[in-house]
């Protein structure tokens, strides 16, 4: 049997890109190595009883426009918006809510000059935030291409933010600027401004005190979802994503391991799997890392050198724990308190009290070890949804750091259990007898993410976001419009642009680029 494509992977941008091209009446095969669909968004089972989220854990990315043209609350996605992050002291916090007032008003205990200064921070933030969502849909240019119809598209792309100029010099300023020096540009207390820079460190590898995390702390506030929780866990948007795609009569196999893609005189005819049997397709398209895409799939000799040698360069090392805790009670945070504050228990939080706790949880990984005091973003999913949990009890999943691939002179089965240790001290300062609370658990680290899901390095956002591995760079300089050397050969995962977090971004616009290249050649 022959296909109008193959996706390899079914992460959730495989299934967001097949879903499209079914849509659009091609016959589209999804195959899968694992026995479900989801890639790092799944809901599994950790504990008898107790589900999570193994690998993303909120949803805030998801674009808009993915769930309405692929329909997916028709398709079951539900979710429940999380109106509140708490930021803890040892005994007290501050709640950050999507109420300006209120939020300037829990500044304000802590600084007048912050709860001032929080609007214009924000107004700064915005122009920033704008222009990245612009550039999300886009299709990266190729500045190195010479030609007419290369030089066309790059003078388009620029007319098209002739009139961005702030946003661009805002932008250029936090792919230059640490997160500290952005965020002191407006704050002085140290709880702010940890806030904040919080966000720099998901899928860093460097503290935020280094040049060009303020770029993270900006992407991670790009979503137009707002922040919630999935019901049923993250699985949930593959089942979506996956069911919408059926209803078109996009095919799905699981179990599926790709062995190799075929290919033949400069372009591709298909897949083999482990099994030996193979699929015809005229095009392929993956949403596995670009490494395990290029280094592992391919044969070499497929490949320009030049462009192997710039994939094995794509930087892929994580620098992010999980822990998925099966608890009998709620954590109970010190610094909050419902009568106080006035607002609901704070189901999502960040353990990042000073700017220096989370440089100094860099320190020790930049030499091959793990951080004595872990920063945490502890999160409830079965407070606003119990069926993760039996009655009467919860899950709380924490992402953590700093924790390297590789530990100088040892390795993480005799370290794990040290971690999950330093953790729960950490969490016991701010949530007493939280370990105590704790009947069962599942460590995640950088190694256990590649082995489990074929990620390499173990990075959550497929690479690293920094200057050179961000839109025309990414993954590969001259191959980042999601096509590759071999014809009818695309890439559709956060390898590519806009990168990682559970958006459907990159599978939204590969799909649109493959039926842009279906009507050329017709």
């Amino acid at each position: 049997m022959s296909y109008d494509a193959i996706i390899v992977g079914g992460g959730h941008n495989g299934l967001a890109c097949g879903a499209y091209l079914a849509r659009a009446g091609k016959k589209v095969l999804v195959v899968e190595q694992k026995p479900y669909v989801g890639g790092a968004s799944v809901t599994e089972e950790f504990s008898p009883g107790f589900r999570a989220s193994t690998y993303s854990f909120i949803l805030g990315h998801l674009h808009p426009k993915v769930i309405q043209e692929l329909e997916l609350k028709k398709f079951g996605l539900e979710y429940f918006p999380q109106p509140n992050v708490f930021n803890p002291t040892e005994d007290d916090g501050i709640i950050f809510s999507k109420d300006p007032v209120k939020t300037r008003e829990q500044i304000a205990r802590f600084s007048r000059n912050d709860a001032e200064n929080y609007p214009k921070f924000f107004e700064r933030l915005q122009s920033t935030i704008e222009i990245l969502r612009r550039l999300q849909l886009e299709t990266p240019v190729n500045v190195f291409r010479k030609d007419i119809p290369g030089l066309w598209k790059t003078a388009r792309f620029a007319w098209r933010y002739r009139n961005a100029e702030r946003e661009t010099y805002n932008l250029l300023r936090a792919l230059s600027m640490s997160a500290y020096d952005y965020v002191s540009q407006w704050f002085e207390n140290d709880l702010v401004k940890a806030k904040f820079m919080f966000w720099a460190t998901i899928g860093g590898n460097v503290g935020p005190y280094s040049p060009g995390t303020a770029f993270h702390l900006v992407t991670h506030l790009v979503g137009q979802t707002g922040m919630s929780f999935c019901k049923g866990g993250m699985g949930a948007v593959a089942d979506a994503l996956k069911a919408s795609g059926e209803a078109h009569g996009m095919e799905v196999r699981c179990n599926a391991w790709v062995d190799e893609i075929l290919v033949r005189d400069g372009r591709t005819y298909g897949v083999r799997l482990g099994s030996g049997e193979e699929i015809r397709s005229a095009r392929v398209v993956s949403n596995a890392n670009a490494k395990r895409t290029f280094l592992d799939m391919v044969d070499s000799a497929h490949l320009p050198e030049d462009f192997v040698d710039d994939v094995k360069g794509f930087r892929s090392r994580g620098m992010s724990f999980k822990l998925l805790c099966a608890v009998d009670r709620l954590p109970q945070y010190k610094g909050f308190s419902e009568e106080k504050t006035g607002v609901d228990y704070p189901a999502y939080s960040h353990i990042c009290p000073t700017p220096e706790f989370l440089e100094r949880a860099f320190h020790d990984a930049k030499f091959g070890w793990y951080s004595s005091e872990p920063f945490l973003s502890p999160n409830v999913p079965s407070y606003t949804d119990p069926t993760l949990a039996p009655d009467g009890r919860h899950v709380v999943v924490f992402q953590g750091g700093a924790t390297p691939y590789e530990l100088r002179n040892s390795d993480w089965v005799r370290e794990g259990p040290q971690l999950v240790k330093n953790a729960f001290s950490v969490m016991d300062r701010f949530a007493p007898g939280f370990s105590e609370s704790v009947l069962d658990y599942r460590l995640i680290t950088p190694k256990d993410v590649e082995n489990d899901i074929n990620l390499p390095g173990g990075n959550s956002q497929h690479g690293e976001l920094t200057l050179d591995q961000i839109f025309f760079m990414r993954p590969v300089p001259r191959y980042a419009d999601y096509r590759s050397p071999v014809r009818g050969l695309y890439q559709c995962g956060a390898s590519t642009h806009p990168g990682g977090a559970v958006s459907a971004v990159p599978g939204h616009n590969a799909a649109r680029e493959i039926l842009s290249d279906m009507r050329w050649r017709r």
